[in-house]
């Protein structure tokens, strides 16, 4: 076989495992070095398309092991992720190569600043799907990323950059090697790990605590929740069940999942909804317990996939989910062409194509925060961050993972959970319908869940703490810098390729 082929092959194995095996996220390290070699070997070759080609077929089988098991729900829907996503990573790293020959310098500036640059605007643009994420291949190993609370995932992607770029190096001067060499390598990878140690078992001072009840129906998406004649049916067990343990309990909060309303609410008539009338009812019934679950509301023709709050009987809060799955929720660029709106992809005879206006960031009940996070946005680390406010709280998700099967997909969007408490430093509860709901603490460990593909009610009580991390307070400033100087750099080269050529002739 072809060895430019069994390194391109060799990258998209060493890239994928780490995102379809969890415990496999040490290989990380070492993902790159096929592909840095071929870029080495090829830069001067005379098609200026040839790294490419072999980087398509690297980031494909990367993209292969990491999303296969979308295609339990959608095959249309993941070979288009796995064509669009292969082809932009692709690119990207052909960028790279591209301005490391056109500016005569060593791949590692080019390689930082726009890998770097192109994961921050692959978090806000409309095919935003940052799954991939290079820092998020150490979601299931919180022990070791610890510093999050001050860069976020994009901190983890630059570790791994120049893990591997130093590994490529040390491996080309192999032949003559000095242990001194090897120095700036231990402590690249030692620094982080030691400080991840230290703030492991450090102390972490509570505001106080809340008593907490979350309640997973786990309902099959394809058989049983979106069925419309199954609808209340199933409302009432959950209501059945709701009531069971609050009158025993009496817990300061009631979770729900996503979706556990589907029939919509109007935002601005809710007592219209007979649904909303028996949650009104059940909160009027227990007047100390705070109720969060998932239901879909609108507002005129505009529809929401929402999280509804009630801490009193008077006021409904909603609010919205701003991050949409690209075209499952919501068709990529619909603002610009129209007649794309009624073209989502259906899940599970399940279609809908929402908005994501939303003017909430938090709740708020008794002087505590209450961040509320639906489903995909458990990916969006920045978005997640930059909501939480200076007083004492905690995370909150709802969503519903069971389109995905049993397959790596609601593990490893599970493990999300754990880098977003990390990040801000709160608790993380994690409600699902079917999937895994549970209890995180602020270092990202579980202290309590549910299995997979059971129903369950899990209760306990949840730290409040007030803590404001570095990357709460400035987001993705690491991903936003990048993103600003690859953007000059490369309008840079293209001038100076484009001078070049005029020049020749």
């Amino acid at each position: 076989m072809n060895k430019n082929i069994l390194l391109a092959i060799s990258s998209g194995l060493l890239l994928g495992l780490p995102f379809c095996i969890p415990s496999f996220f040490f290989l990380i390290f070492f993902a790159w070095l096929p592909l840095l070699w071929l870029e080495e070997n090829t830069i001067d070759h005379h098609n200026p398309y040839f790294l490419f080609n072999y980087t398509f077929l690297s980031f494909f089988i990367w993209n292969t092991l990491a999303y296969w098991w979308v295609g339990e729900a959608q095959v249309i829907g993941v070979i288009f992720i796995l064509l669009i996503n292969s082809l932009l990573l692709a690119l990207i790293f052909w960028l790279v190569s591209r301005t490391r020959k056109s500016l005569k310098i060593s791949i590692l500036f080019p390689f930082l600043i726009i890998w770097l640059g192109f994961e921050y605007f692959a978090t806000w643009w409309d095919l935003a799907w940052p799954w991939l994420n290079l820092g998020n291949a150490f979601a299931s190993s919180p022990k070791w990323i610890q510093w999050y609370e001050f860069t976020g995932t994009r901190g983890g992607s630059l570790w791994i950059i120049l893990i591997n770029y130093s590994l490529f190096k040390i491996y080309k001067r192999s032949k003559d090697l000095q242990y001194r060499q090897i120095i700036p390598l231990l402590l690249l990878l030692g620094l982080p790990l030691l400080w991840s140690s230290i703030k492991m078992n450090a102390k972490t001072e509570s505001s106080g605590s809340k008593s907490f009840a979350l309640i997973q129906p786990n309902l099959d998406p394809y058989t049983e929740k979106f069925v419309p004649e199954n609808e209340e049916r199933l409302f009432a067990d959950f209501l059945n069940t709701a009531d069971s343990i609050c009158s025993v309990q009496h817990r300061d909060f009631l979770f729900g999942p996503e979706t556990t309303v589907l029939q919509s609410i109007d935002e601005s008539h809710p007592n219209q909804s007979t649904y909303y009338s028996q949650l009104l009812d059940l909160k009027k019934k227990y007047p100390n317990t705070n109720i969060l679950l998932g239901v879909h509301s609108n507002i005129g023709s505009k529809a929401f996939n929402s999280a509804l709050f009630l801490s009193d009987s008077i006021t409904p809060h909603f609010y919205h989910k701003t991050k949409l799955v690209p075209l499952f929720e919501r068709v990529p660029f619909d603002k610009y062409l129209r007649f794309l709106k009624d073209y989502s992809i259906e899940i599970g005879g399940y279609k809908g194509t929402y908005c994501d206006e939303n003017d909430t960031d938090y709740f708020s009940s008794d002087s505590v925060a209450i961040i509320p996070v639906v489903c995909f946005e458990s990916v969006f680390g920045d978005y997640c961050a930059q909501r939480v406010p200076k007083i004492p709280g905690f995370l909150c998700m709802i969503t519903n993972d069971g389109w995905w099967k049993s397959t790596p997909g609601y593990q490893h969007h599970f493990n999300f959970s754990r880098i977003r408490a990390i990040e801000s430093r709160r608790a993380y509860i994690r409600v699902a319908n079917n999937g895994i709901s549970a209890h995180i603490s602020a270092k990202g460990t579980i202290i309590a869940k549910t299995s997979w593909w059971e129903k369950a009610v899990l209760t306990g009580k949840l730290n409040l703490l007030k803590k404001h991390t570095f990357y709460s307070q400035h987001g993705d400033y690491i991903g936003r810098v990048c993103l600003f100087i690859a953007s000059l750099l490369l309008i840079f080269v293209k001038i100076r390729i484009t001078t070049q050529s005029k020049t020749k002739r």
